[in-house]
């Protein structure tokens, strides 16, 4: 198989040591600087670098079998558009492709059977799929989880004023749309928010509370105050006890009248980045995508992100 990885970042390396573990040797990258892609391309070894990033893409992207698009986030959209309409069928793309459902909304408009997969690697967790794997024959009864960011920990300058603005969807749709992936799309959903201009970059606000119930009828809420301290998390609630994903790379269970949790899945200490190798191997095998990956569904998950963080519902 012959594969394009569009980015030369962080998250780009992180897919090449996936790819090698599943077997893939032949990737090109390209990037918006040469210069990028050919640093990246010595550090890995790869085979060709491209530079020119948009302009270049025409030229080359049908001499692949597959192509990743693993850019920075105001350019995932974009460069889906010119694949999309360069003819490429075989995609899978870095989230949150677009920062609200409107703009994704545009974009499916165009393009409403586009043959796109979403790298949602949290679904792919090994915690995160032995829950799943448990929930069908133990129903949901209810859910709380939270999505605080460490805000101090975020470098401002790597990312544009657009992007910091809806960080909800850039990062914090990691944690929900892993929740209601789990439980069911919210049907009722109560919010309220605290703390507008707390944060310069993230004027909208900082503090996060709610509740609602979602599509199977389990009642859910949430809670995260981005000025205080807190972490992402998980709690689903069954009739035998409740499950933790806290970290969401492990995977603990309490039984019903006990305050002990099991380790059920251990944290994460693989050499690739965590879900990838899974997700990768999924994609690569998969002639259809599967709803849960496609655009539509991150559609409706970007549209919860609006509604719970800036108050805008679509």
């Amino acid at each position: 198989m012959k594969m394009l990885l569009i980015g030369a970042g962080g998250i780009a390396q992180e897919y090449v040591k996936a790819l090698r573990t599943l077997g893939v040797g032949q990737i090109d990258v390209l990037s918006r600087r040469k210069e990028s892609a050919e640093a990246f391309r010595q550090t890995w070894s790869l085979g060709r670098a491209f530079g020119g990033g948009q302009e270049t893409l025409p030229g080359i992207a049908r001499d692949y079998d597959a192509v990743i698009v693993a850019s920075p986030i105001e350019t995932l959209l974009p460069y889906l558009r010119d694949l999309l309409q360069l003819g490429v069928t075989k995609v899978l793309v870095e989230k949150p492709v677009a920062l609200s459902a409107p703009e994704l909304d545009r974009f499916l408009a165009d393009h409403p059977d586009a043959p796109v997969m979403v790298a949602l690697n949290r679904l792919f967790f090994p915690s995160v799929q032995e829950l799943r794997r448990r929930l069908v024959e133990e129903p949901v009864r209810s859910a709380e989880f939270s999505f605080t960011e460490w805000v101090h920990r975020i470098n401002t300058e790597q990312y544009r004023p657009e992007v910091l603005a809806r960080w909800g969807a850039a990062n914090c749709i990691h944690v929900t749309s892993t929740v209601f992936d789990l439980i069911g799309m919210p049907r009722i959903l109560n919010v309220q928010r605290g703390g507008a201009g707390d944060i310069a970059w993230h004027p909208a606000a900082s503090i996060f509370v709610g509740s609602g119930v979602s599509s199977t009828g389990a009642p859910f809420s949430y809670g995260s105050d981005w000025g205080s301290a807190g972490r992402w998390s998980v709690t689903v609630r069954t009739a035998l006890g409740s499950y933790h994903l806290e970290p969401m790379e492990a995977l603990a269970f309490c039984p019903k009248g006990s305050v002990s949790r099991e380790v059920l899945v251990p944290a994460w200490a693989g050499e690739t980045k965590c879900g990838f190798v899974e997700m990768l191997e999924y994609w690569l095998k998969s002639a259809e995508v599967e709803p849960r990956f496609g655009l539509p569904r991150l559609r409706d998950h970007l549209a919860v992100v609006d509604n719970i963080l800036y108050g805008e519902e679509h």
